[in-house]
């Protein structure tokens, strides 16, 4: 009995090596040693910049999802691409260079600044992120691949979803963008605030603003202002404030989804590094030696933990299929008019820029 439960164990070792990450020699795949990275914070209270609204759309993830541990990782990488994307927005709020920091489920036409990212991988062990940032004019502020591993150290005790072991990604990021927004002068940063306005406004009626804008090669250059008293462009104020609170709101259920699946998918990634460390260890047994006490040891190690973390990865699927389902509806003002909005929150998005376009034709017929 207890050869024949070996054997059932070395068949399940080995079958999560074959749809493990493709690291099989050790030197071959050997990940780089993690580094510290110091989130930088602005300090210049007394000279403070022009705030400058950021949104993080939802992530997108890799076609391919590639080698994974788990057949049905794409159920994982669900949630990872509207968890991922709270997190860097705590971050950038902690660092205090911008205005609003909102994730949103597409790109927001509102924002001075847009982020958004696809994850090339991510297993508990590294995590690869394809980050694009973008401001309202054209110019690209950000175009690169960030990569971060973890160690033992970032798993030494039970995995809580308030410490995250890729925090120093985050930080690189913020970093990364906090550094390109000081190369901007405060006439750079007005000058950007005008051309978000008149983008926004040009996307409600762009027979009437868009005259103000001109584009060459992708990027846009400001050609003027409405007049202060335009009523047409007062109008646009307004409803742009509306979106605000909307934008508010949208990314409220996101904070909220991030606590509410925090806690399991903490868990579900802290399992998945046990697994993917225990096996590269295993294979370093020497074969020549023969399996050892020590190695069906580890390797029933390896299939308790791939059984807690199916469990997991069973429990953030459901978790996320509930959110889907019963996300609340978002309730906004819009010209005084009380707007319910109901469905995903992608449904909801475009129901709201499809009101906010009728709204203001009806008022004033353009």
């Amino acid at each position: 009995m207890n050869k024949l439960h070996g054997f059932v164990v070395v068949v399940l070792v080995c079958f999560l090596g074959a749809c493990g990450t493709p690291r099989t020699d050790p030197e071959q795949s050997s990940l780089p040693e993690p580094v510290d990275v110091a989130l930088d914070v602005f300090q210049d209270t007394e000279a403070p910049l022009a705030r400058l609204n950021l949104s993080i759309a939802v992530f997108d993830v890799e076609t391919e999802i590639g080698n994974s541990i788990y057949s049905s990782k794409i159920q994982v990488s669900s949630v990872e691409r509207r968890y991922l994307p709270f997190r860097l927005k705590e971050t950038l709020d902690r660092a205090g260079f911008w205005g609003a920091v909102r994730v949103m489920p597409q790109t927001d036409l509102n924002s001075e600044i847009n982020v958004t990212a696809k994850i090339l991988f991510s297993d508990g062990v590294e995590l690869r992120l394809q980050v694009l940032a973008v401001d309202a004019a054209g110019r690209g502020w950000l175009d690169r691949m960030y990569h971060d591993v973890t160690s033992d150290l970032d798993y030494s005790t039970d995995p809580s979803y308030q410490i995250d072991p890729f925090q120093d990604l985050y930080n690189r990021i913020s970093n990364d963008l906090s550094n390109s927004l000081e190369t901007y002068t405060k006439l750079d940063r007005d000058l950007l605030l005008n051309i978000a306005m008149l983008k926004y406004a040009s996307e409600l009626s762009p027979e009437t603003f868009g005259r103000y804008l001109s584009e060459d090669k992708g990027e846009l250059t400001l050609k003027g202002l409405p007049s202060e008293d335009d009523p047409l462009f007062q109008r646009v104020q307004r409803i742009r404030e509306s979106e605000y609170l909307f934008a508010d709101s949208v990314d409220q259920h996101y904070e909220s989804l991030h606590k509410q699946i925090g806690p399991t998918y903490a868990w579900w990634r802290y399992y998945s590094y046990e697994l993917i460390e225990g096996n590269r260890k295993l294979t370093k047994v020497d074969a020549t030696r023969g399996a050892t006490k020590g190695s069906w040891y580890a390797m029933e190690r390896i299939y308790k933990t791939y059984k807690e973390s199916k469990m997991n990865e069973d429990a953030l699927r459901e978790l996320t299929n509930s959110f889907d389902r019963e996300t609340e509806p978002t309730v906004a003002d819009l010209a005084g008019r009380v707007i319910r909005l109901t469905g995903t929150l992608d449904r909801q998005y475009e129901e709201w820029r499809r009101l906010l376009r009728e709204l203001y034709r009806n008022e004033t017929g353009y």
